[in-house]
């Protein structure tokens, strides 16, 4: 059997800093260096959708940079004061109304059984912003209602257990306090209907709190880079596209640097990690969508793939040789075995 010479694209979460992979788009595809397939966890997921559904990677990019120089001019974090004003009422209701508003309080949750999905929220976990700008975007960019992606695309979500251990566990494994910590799953998009498509998107990127958990087959599920908190295996799901998509080569973006993410955790997969390394940020980020700062993680995508990339060109180039060799020897198998078949007959 021939051995698998496939590129795969891993694009990790990190809210605004998002902005970065357009910017290593836009170097891949003045490279024309092509994925084959594509993950995403939480903003990687909204990013890779686009990827996928683009037609190559130089349309990909140009999309892309449409995208994101949109979230610059008007940013997707748009607080729902419904939300809010529910929230503090019943905050106040059982902190003011003694026993029977605290059984007020709780009992609202019960109208879950009557009212429709989208009011969830108003009544039960509290979600502060409204994800319509992001299922805006999605409809007009990411292809939702094509039969197929261009490419394989898996995308990284987190079961939910509850919103207060979800939030205790993630906090605690990113402070190393557990070794492991609950894992995130991986959603491969492309055979789903537009409907389930949008809602694993909406799924990855639903930070608790700020979004609502999405429900797929009965399960809650928020931000894939929630998972596997100590080793990031939820933020930078690599692990599909080498156990699913066979991948012998994948590209890493990540949007931090000097994570704890170890390549040699695969080391029968040649890794190529990309990482923001000329910007001194702070911790906040990710919910940072103002023009400047998004303009400048762009460009900063662009360099420190340019940086990263460069070094290595000659190993791509051997590479896109080595695949294009390998995809002529397996449809000369292909017509072989065919041939063989017709004689057989």
């Amino acid at each position: 059997m021939l051995q698998s010479t496939k590129l795969g694209l891993v694009l990790s979460g990190g809210g605004a800093k998002g902005a970065f992979q357009a910017g290593v788009l836009r170097y891949l595809a003045e490279q024309n260096i092509q994925p084959d397939a594509v993950s995403g966890a939480s903003i990687g997921s909204l990013n890779g959708s686009v990827v996928a559904g683009s037609r190559n990677v130089q349309e990909a990019a140009e999309t892309l940079e449409k995208v994101w120089h949109e979230v610059a001019e008007n940013s997707p974090l748009k607080m729902d004061f419904v939300a809010l004003l529910a929230f503090m009422m019943r905050i106040a209701a059982a902190a003011l109304g003694g026993p029977i508003g605290r059984k007020a309080a709780a009992s609202t949750q019960i109208l879950g059984s009557v009212l429709p999905e989208k009011y969830h929220k108003y009544i039960g976990t509290p979600a502060f912003f409204d994800n319509s700008p992001s299922v805006d975007i999605l409809k007009r960019y990411a292809g939702l209602d094509s039969k197929d992606m261009a490419l394989p695309f898996w995308a990284s979500v987190y079961e939910s257990d509850g919103i207060i251990k979800d939030i205790s566990q993630f906090i605690a494994s990113s402070l190393d306090v557990y070794k492991e910590s609950k894992a995130s799953s991986f959603i491969l998009i492309n055979n789903l209907s537009p409907d389930a498509k949008l809602k694993a998107l909406l799924a990855s990127s639903a930070i608790p709190l700020a979004y609502e958990a999405q429900r797929i087959d009965g399960k809650k599920f928020y931000d894939g880079g929630m998972g596997g908190g100590s080793n990031f295996q939820g933020n930078t799901p690599i692990v599909p596209l080498i156990e699913n998509e066979k991948c012998s080569h994948i590209i890493v973006t990540h949007l931090q640097d000097g994570t704890f993410w170890d390549r040699n955790k695969f080391p029968n997969t040649s890794i190529l990690e990309i990482r923001p390394r000329g910007i001194s940020k702070g911790s906040l980020d990710m919910l940072n969508f103002e023009r400047g700062a998004i303009l400048e993680w762009m460009e900063q995508g662009y360099q420190d793939a340019k940086a990263s990339i460069e070094p290595v060109a000659e190993g791509l180039a051997a590479f896109r040789r080595s695949r294009e060799t390998h995809a002529a020897l397996s449809d000369s198998a292909s017509n072989m075995a065919d041939a063989l078949q017709w004689l057989k007959d």
